[in-house]
């Protein structure tokens, strides 16, 4: 009910392409907080050119801040960038920056998907080859790539976008029902449509947790939500990002559903105040 609302977070990553340059942004909007992170990449070698940390609401900051962050520039905006930046956001001391950058990054990598001529692939068909080859069993879609019924620009339908590129939404309710908290997620994009839900106890116990993959580049996709039953009986504030994907697959389970549920877990421990786990295998 709606009396019972604790808290929410909203989350909004574009990625666009003017004048021949990717503007990557993420933007928070919470009860807590209203940040942007924003890149600007360039497309043939997805390096950064330049950075800016923007906040607009947070505790501790009476007027907006706009940073311009140098120290990333040059930085290659793609998988295996993690550590790069965060030595490069360590002196802002705040995991909000670590984790708007890197979904500012994965944005790119989603957008990548129309930016195969720029790569330097003469048609989708070898990008994807490439793709299929390099990050094999990278995903569950990517895991069982001999069971999939279409291939990734079948189920997109067209290889070729302009402008806006990229668009994914994040959302996250923290309720309270009775003696139990309940979190709601929903993660939507271009390409995918995902949402999730668990009841807890106020230690933390997850009493139930379900999800729905409404959209998905193939029906093995799907299988995925039965990893939510390992989170059962768990403590989700003792968890971290890794402890979580293992419990429900890796590779074998959907990496957006995993990341849901990494979030829900942020959300509680954001609104208990408690500290994150994620700080022993160090944040993705």
């Amino acid at each position: 009910m709606i009396e019972n609302l604790l808290l929410q977070r909203n989350w909004h990553l574009s990625v666009r392409y003017d004048g021949g340059k990717l503007i990557s942004e993420t933007i928070y909007c919470g009860t807590d907080r209203e940040l942007n992170a924003r890149l600007i990449v360039q497309p043939e070698s997805l390096r950064i050119l330049n950075a800016w940390w923007e906040i607009y609401r947070a505790p501790g900051f009476a007027k907006p801040e706009i940073i311009n962050i140098s120290q990333l520039r040059g930085l290659e905006a793609y998988f295996g960038c993690g550590a790069g930046l965060r030595q490069a956001l360590r002196y802002l001391g705040d995991h909000f920056a670590v984790e708007l950058f890197s979904d500012a990054v994965r944005g790119v990598i989603q957008a990548e998907t129309f930016l195969y001529k720029e790569r330097g692939f003469p048609s989708s068909e070898e990008f994807e080859e490439n793709w299929t080859n390099d990050y094999n069993a990278s995903c569950r879609y990517y895991s069982n790539i001999e069971r999939v019924s279409q291939d990734w620009y079948e189920y997109i339908g067209y290889d070729e976008r302009t402008g806006n590129l990229f668009n994914r939404t994040k959302t996250q309710i923290l309720r309270r029902m009775g003696d139990l908290y309940s979190i709601v997620g929903h993660f939507n994009d271009s390409f995918h449509g995902i949402a999730a839900d668990m009841l807890l106890r106020e230690d933390g116990m997850v009493e139930k947790a379900r999800g729905v993959i409404l959209r998905a580049p193939d029906d093995v996709c799907r299988e995925a939500t039965a990893t939510l039953d390992t989170l059962d009986c768990k403590n989700i504030l003792q968890l971290n990002k890794k402890d979580i994907a293992f419990l429900m697959g890796n590779n074998q389970g959907c990496t957006h559903l995993i990341d849901l549920i990494s979030e829900s877990a942020a959300t509680l421990r954001l609104f208990l105040d408690v500290d994150d786990p994620g700080s022993r295998a160090g944040r993705t």
